[in-house]
């Protein structure tokens, strides 16, 4: 299946979701407001999971884009710490050459991530720190690549 996450919209009811690899989630389009893009995409989530039912969500580690970036990168428009978003340019082959795009790429910190998931109805049990390949359970390490969410829908009242 092939959608856009913002309006993805499902009748059946899966037992789990997996998100890794900031597959959308963190990554804005160049007019997306990074809380509603967010919410929009946890709420399409909930919405297609059972109650009761698991959820893992991999996405950039806030603590390592504020480390790795400068005053001076926030001059030049590269990295706003507000909203903690990241914007380069990535360049891809394709068959009939190489292309570039410009990614907005945001980051996030585990009190964040545990409002946003908490609004858009699911309860954190754990949130971990890793790299792609190097998974663990084990405390966030502030210049991993990666922060892991366990998750799971909260039961209807």
């Amino acid at each position: 299946m092939h959608a856009d996450a913002t309006g993805f919209k499902s009748r059946k009811k899966f037992d789990a979701a997996i998100c890794l690899c900031e597959g959308a989630f963190g990554l804005l389009g160049s007019t997306d407001h990074h809380l509603k893009h967010d919410l929009a995409i946890l709420h399409n989530i909930n919405a297609a999971l059972k109650a009761g039912s698991g959820l893992i969500l991999t996405t950039p580690n806030g603590f390592k884009k504020i480390r790795e970036h400068t005053q001076k990168d926030v001059e030049q428009g590269k990295f706003d710490p507000l909203m903690m978003v990241e914007t380069f340019s990535m360049e891809y082959d394709t068959p009939k050459g190489k292309k570039s795009v410009v990614v907005r790429e945001r980051g996030y910190v585990p009190t964040e991530l545990v409002l946003l998931f908490n609004q858009a109805g699911f309860k954190v049990e754990h949130i971990w720190g890793g790299t792609a390949g190097n998974w663990g359970r084990r405390d966030i390490d502030l210049d991993e690549i990666e922060i892991m969410i366990i998750a799971k829908k909260q039961q209807s009242p």
